[in-house]
């Protein structure tokens, strides 16, 4: 015999399913926009697994996560090239006006001088109080961290498309159920005609089942728009548009071995591992020992620091002058007197009469220098500075710390309730699946009864609706037990899958 449901039930469940698997966090977004025409090509059904691994590359949570594991790895390059001397070059080119002294003569200068420079420098950290390392440790913590809130995002995107991917699966088998009870209906119409025009059975009866027939395929109806919305549901999950969401089918696993009977992993083991291996523990870790370092790095600023620093350069002035032409004398005049006799002692200067800028060449080689300086840096007193930033250090571990326990707490409470709801799914699954065979034999029978004129309508009803009410639960209950099966493997460390 055929599954029938009444059209008012069968339309509450879709209700009820389509928003429970259509709530699905619709994250998945699309950071490839050639990844939309090639989609649209995709004819096969998805696979969950498929679906899983196109939405984690698709996903903008995923694509912003793995952009910022980037970026901290650039910051550890920063911090192992801080450890590293600098080496640098510099060169200049100007012009001055005014009354100045120029840097390469010694003497003052008021017209408009060109200079130009040339050099080379270096520098270095000798000592920071360790500074150098715990940046580059933090650093590559930093990186371990953002590592596991990538894969955290990676895990929600999972559990995300399994539950949209079962609301495709629920709706579909919705509608197989309502188009076998427009089937059935169907059949009990011809027969009652053929009873009606035989003078075997009442008008009465004809009218009843053709509203029974009309009521069926109102719920076909429904179930259609359920599952075209679970459908929409998982093309948003997955980030498909046109053609790719309009043509989005999905491959139904295996679940004649639901693996109800299987033994449930214990509680315990299930703490232990996931306590142990869950990324949102890794990174609230992570995050305690950044705060750790930060308050080695507060401590190492109150240390005195030790740099050297090298240069190696020369340059031109258009100051630096040179004769050129004749050799002028000037008048001799007194520059002393000797002491014992008071005569004068006489000089005379020399000059020409005419000059010109030293030669670019001979400047740079004359103005050739080089230095070596070593700093010593010795905190004293900043404004409380220093011992602040050493609170804040050390208030920011007990923060952290606080993080990791209420993390940790949380994941707990998840954990035990979600054992305890797949152990009260499977038993539920269990006595839904025995209530609905029971209902379903009581069925056949009414029908059978029915069929041979011994039952009326209103007994045959009643025993559809019955069989209807067991037939819904036994399904709900089976996608329930599904996905909470599913979620006891995630938090087992395994894949997220529906067959066993």
């Amino acid at each position: 015999m055929s599954r029938r449901t009444s059209p008012k039930l069968m339309a509450l469940w879709i209700a009820v399913f389509s928003g429970l698997f259509y709530a699905a966090p619709a994250v998945a977004q699309s950071n490839n926009p050639d990844a939309h025409s090639t989609l649209a090509e995709h004819r096969e059904p998805w696979t969950l697994a498929q679906a899983i691994d196109h939405a984690q590359r698709e996903n903008l949570s995923v694509a912003q996560s793995e952009l910022t594991v980037d970026l901290v790895g650039l910051e550890v390059s920063d911090a192992k090239g801080a450890r590293l001397p600098s080496f640098n070059a510099n060169a200049s080119h100007g012009y001055n006006w005014g009354q100045r002294v120029d840097p390469f003569t010694n003497t003052f200068a008021s017209e408009r001088i060109r200079s130009n420079s040339i050099g080379l420098g270096s520098s270095l950290n000798l000592y920071a109080g360790r500074s150098a390392q715990l940046n580059v440790d933090r650093s590559e913590e930093a990186l371990w961290g953002a590592a596991q809130d990538l894969e955290t995002t990676r895990n929600q995107i999972s559990m995300s498309v399994a539950n949209a991917f079962l609301g495709v699966l629920f709706g579909q088998d919705q509608l197989a159920i309502t188009r076998g009870n427009v089937a059935s209906t169907e059949e009990q119409v011809e027969r009652v005609l053929q009873l009606v025009n035989a003078g075997a059975a009442a008008e009465g009866d004809l009218l009843d089942i053709r509203a029974q027939l009309a009521g069926d395929k109102s719920g076909v109806i429904a179930a259609q728009g359920a599952l075209e919305l679970a459908r929409l549901g998982l093309a948003q999950v997955l980030r498909l548009s046109g053609p790719a969401s309009d043509n989005i089918s999905v491959a139904r696993p295996d679940l004649s071995t639901l693996g109800g009977l299987r033994a449930l992993p214990q509680r315990e083991k299930l703490l232990t591992s996931a306590l142990s291996e869950f990324p949102e523990i890794k990174a609230a870790e992570s995050a305690v020992r950044t705060s750790e370092i930060d308050l080695a790095l507060a401590k190492a600023s109150a240390q005195p620091s030790l740099s050297a620093s090298w240069s190696y350069g020369t340059g031109f002035s258009g100051a630096a002058m040179e004769g050129v032409g004749e050799l002028v004398w000037s008048e001799p005049f007194p520059i002393g007197y000797v002491e014992s006799t008071l005569d004068p002692v006489l000089s005379a200067a020399q000059s020409y009469n005419e000059y010109s800028v030293r030669p670019f060449s001979d400047q740079f080689q004359e103005n050739l220098n080089q230095s070596v300086f070593f700093s010593l840096y010795i905190p004293i007193f900043n404004g409380h500075r220093t011992q602040n930033n050493i609170r804040r250090a050390e208030i920011s571990i007990d923060r952290s710390a606080l993080a990791l326990e209420s993390a940790q707490q949380v994941l707990t409470q998840s954990i035990e309730r979600a054992h305890s709801d797949a152990t009260n799914a499977r038993e539920t699954w269990l006595a839904s699946e025995d209530a609905h065979n029971a209902a379903q034999r009581a069925f056949e029978y009414a029908e059978l009864r029915y069929e041979q004129g011994a039952s009326n309508q209103v007994d045959y009803t009643q025993a559809r609706t019955r069989r209807d009410n067991a037939l819904m639960e036994a399904l709900r209950a089976q996608y329930d037990m599904i996905f909470k099966m599913a979620m006891l493997d995630y938090y087992a460390g395994g894949d997220i899958r529906l067959q066993r």
